[in-house]
């Protein structure tokens, strides 16, 4: 299971006859925002109905397209499917289907990272995609062995990177499964999946509101 692919599908479903899928969407860079700390890369933000959403990606792209140049599409490639996740994000967003559109401020770093330790506290943990932040704050809990992990958590990097559907589908149910950052907000949501970003904003610069998570 692609995990892109079928959430565009999911979203295309919810979107049916509501005419959105014709909209415009713009895909920018934003070079000056603040990344979420369990992201790396670079900001890309998708606008569309007079909101906004990021995915933090290597291979960001400018471009003004549609919602519907996802649905039916290989989404083969790393900077098409961080498009889709940004475009995900920001529709899902538009909606209310999901909350988290953008990075905390740096002054929640250090609270969401203790936070986060203490959730992943004596679990050893899983990480899909790069994670230098987390992987220091929990040290030896780290496991390059999924099979070994209790809890599998996946950013922006793991999201889009071709096995992680397969890898959410085999171990659903078995083993504790956690999104993290605003990159990830949409597709988890889409999948029904549990999401950590407690400082996420709605807004770019709006105060967060850990009590939303």
């Amino acid at each position: 299971m692609d995990i892109i692919t079928d959430s565009v599908n999911r979203l295309e479903e919810h979107l049916q006859c509501s005419g959105c899928e014709e909209t415009g969407v713009r895909l920018d860079v934003d070079p000056d925002r603040t990344l979420c700390q369990f992201e790396r890369g670079v900001c890309m933000v998708a606008s569309f109905g007079g909101r906004s959403a990021e995915f933090v990606t290597d291979d960001p792209i400018r471009a003004t397209t549609k919602i519907s140049f996802m649905f039916g599409m290989p989404l083969e490639t790393p900077n098409v499917r961080g498009a889709a996740c940004a475009i995900i994000n920001v529709v899902t967003g538009f909606f209310c289907l999901s909350r988290v559109l953008h990075s905390c401020p740096k002054a929640s770093h250090t609270p969401c990272l203790c936070e986060l330790t203490e959730e992943l506290r004596g679990r050893r943990v899983y990480c899909t995609g790069t994670i230098p932040a987390l992987e220091r704050a929990l040290g030896s809990a780290i496991t390059t062995t999924v099979k070994e992990a209790d809890i599998i958590v996946v950013n922006n990097e793991g999201i889009i990177a071709p096995g992680t559907g397969d890898l959410v589908e085999t171990w659903s149910g078995k083993k504790r499964i956690l999104f993290l950052g605003p990159s990830t907000a949409g597709v988890s949501r889409l999948q029904q999946k549990e999401h950590w970003c407690p400082y996420g904003q709605q807004t770019p610069g709006s105060v967060p509101d850990p009590s939303m998570h």
